[in-house]
């Protein structure tokens, strides 16, 4: 009982702290990433596609195009290598798997997502996965 207040209180500490660092810029107008292959976020499997991205307070939503949204918990991320300014996705394939790990707005604004379930289960088996990055720009 004790491990799951401490847990409780982490996540609630994590969302408190990531609310205050969300973008401004990433809020108002969203941005929108093509990705060309299927992945997950948290317990969602999304399938490949046009997506619109954008933080809400902690939480980062992805939108289909007249589909549903998925929220994801959002952690500080620290610095991000910078891809010529944009802002970018990063996703960790196992084989044919791949997750989304980290959204980077800017080089000073990253974030990172937590690893869901089935993502850790993979971890446990294999030493690491591939890294692969997905260019975002802005909603139109």
């Amino acid at each position: 009982m004790q491990i799951l207040k401490k847990y409780v209180l982490f996540v609630l500490m994590g969302v408190f702290v990531a609310s205050l660092g969300a973008s401004a810029h990433a809020q108002s107008a969203g941005l929108t990433a093509n990705v060309p292959f299927d992945f997950t976020v948290g317990k969602a499997t999304l399938k490949a596609g046009t997506y619109r991205v954008k933080a809400q307070g902690a939480f980062v939503a992805f939108s289909e195009v007249g589909g549903k949204t998925i929220y994801s918990l959002l952690l500080q991320g620290g610095k991000a290598a910078e891809r010529d300014g944009l802002p970018y996705l990063v996703f960790t394939r196992y084989g044919k798997e791949a997750f989304l790990n980290k959204i980077v707005f800017s080089g000073d604004e990253s974030y990172n997502l937590l690893h869901s379930s089935r993502e850790k289960e993979i971890m446990a088996h294999v030493t690491r996965g591939e890294e692969v990055a997905v260019l975002i720009a802005p909603a139109r």
